[in-house]
């Protein structure tokens, strides 16, 4: 791992939970158009307005919402708003929350100060392949707001549970938390301070030898090396604490009990010449499919559906469609005889053997020629009941529900230097941001 540093964090002044839960949101990429505007309603100071602000008439290169976001998050400063702590530290956090299966959860990570490196450095790994415009959205708010608003979510291995365990620790002896709020998921976030140099040095020497995998803000990595890279360009010579090369990074154990991965599902549109009858044909040449008599329209029926799926994870490669043409659900499974002549896979065995492989792969580019950035047929949506209604709807032609990629299996892609289609994984639940706020102007202490 990169040697981690702390850092004095910028915090709301609000840290009760009532206070802070309206004022902090979740990352960029998770707030649809409408929740970006319920959060900006609840506060002028919700984090919302810095990290996705919304493009204006007139806007141009002297006014646009990457200078307001700039002007917003400086006017909170000079209000008190939000302040900055007077010593570098590490922030311990933690997520509870209620599992998939109704258990309650805890996820813990340290929020900290990290240099960035080259993915070809082999530090830190990507799991997933990224875009170029979300990175150029990115990279244009990092040059103006000059901070890291949203930690990158990164693991690291810990089978013998060493790191979390002193994480653990770390938290027993900061004593109360400094900050607490809720968010609309149901997650509880508590977070603490740790200043004790003893503490710090501790963590500092479990972690230094391990590698970080990203799980969450690839795209946010990227346009921070990208400008780490401009400024290098820029400014030649800078020393090597300059806060251009770091960024903030919460860091969690692979071997914390907490750490959840959910599906991501996709849903189809706008396909012209679109027939079922001949979409089947086309599918069976490749999977075994099982036409369900369960009515998806009623409630009972959708659950029995989704059971059938998760049956298979593990075993076989297998999706839910549900189609709007018959509103009828079906199961697919890849068949072991079945032959790829002409399909473009993967040459790697680890990213082809994975779920979302052959549903990119075989079905959406293969037989519907979409590609996986096609925003102007395809969607992501997390919420399987969603999936189902909007697809029976008649709001969209197909729907396809995939069951979670086991962390052994994002592990392994990264290790293999090897990245999974766009949306492969949804780390659950996601880190909030606004908790914590990196200056990335002010240099290593």
């Amino acid at each position: 791992m990169p040697a981690i540093h702390p850092f004095r964090a910028v915090r709301y002044a609000a840290s009760r939970p009532v206070s802070l839960g309206r004022l902090i949101a979740p990352p960029y990429d998770a707030i649809s158009p409408a929740y970006r505007d319920e959060l900006a309603a609840r506060s002028p100071h919700n984090v919302v307005h810095v990290i996705l602000g919304k493009e204006l008439p007139g806007d141009g290169p002297e006014e646009n919402k990457y200078v307001r976001a700039a002007r917003a998050l400086q006017s909170w400063r000079d209000e008190g708003a939000v302040r900055q702590d007077p010593v570098p530290a590490l922030y311990p956090v933690e997520q509870s929350f209620t599992g998939p299966d109704g258990r309650p959860l805890a996820r813990r990570g340290l929020i900290a100060c990290v240099p960035l490196h080259d993915y070809r450095e082999g530090v830190v790994l990507p799991h997933e392949a990224t875009l170029s415009a979300p990175k150029l959205d990115r990279l244009e708010l990092l040059r103006h707001v000059q901070a890291n608003l949203s930690p990158i979510f990164g693991l690291y291995e810990d089978d013998r549970r060493e790191a979390h365990d002193a994480l653990a620790e770390a938290i027993a002896s900061a004593g109360d938390p400094i900050a607490q709020a809720g968010t609309d998921d149901g997650t509880h976030h508590r977070l603490w301070r740790v200043e004790d140099p003893e503490t710090i040095a501790s963590l500092q020497r479990l972690l230094a030898p391990r590698r970080v995998l990203i799980a969450d803000g690839h795209h946010r990595y990227e346009s921070a090396i990208a400008y780490r890279d401009l400024v290098d360009r820029e400014h030649p010579g800078l020393p090597a604490s300059a806060g251009h090369r770091f960024i903030m990074m919460t860091l969690c154990s692979m071997a914390d009990p907490g750490l959840v991965i959910f599906p991501t599902h996709r849903l189809v549109h706008g396909v012209q010449g679109f027939r079922l009858p001949v979409f089947l044909e086309e599918l069976a040449r490749y999977f075994e499919v099982e036409t369900l008599l369960e009515d998806l329209r009623r409630p009972a029926g959708r659950a029995w559906a989704v059971s059938k799926l998760a049956d298979h994870a593990g075993k076989s490669t297998t999706f839910l469609m549900v189609s709007a043409e018959d509103k009828k659900g079906r199961i697919l499974t890849l068949r072991d005889d079945a032959s790829f002549a002409g399909v473009s896979l993967p040459a790697n065995v680890t990213v082809r053997d994975l779920d979302v492989t052959a549903l990119h792969d075989v079905i959406l580019r293969h037989l519907l020629g979409l590609r996986s950035d096609d925003q102007d047929h395809l969607r992501y949506e997390m919420d399987a009941g969603e999936v189902v209604s909007r697809t029976l709807s008649g709001e969209y032609q197909l729907g396809f529900l995939v069951n979670p990629t086991p962390m052994w299996q994002v592990a392994a892609v990264a290790e293999s230097g090897e990245t999974m289609p766009q949306k492969s994984t949804f780390f659950y639940p996601k880190l909030a941001s606004g908790l914590t706020i990196r200056l990335i102007s002010e240099p290593l202490p």
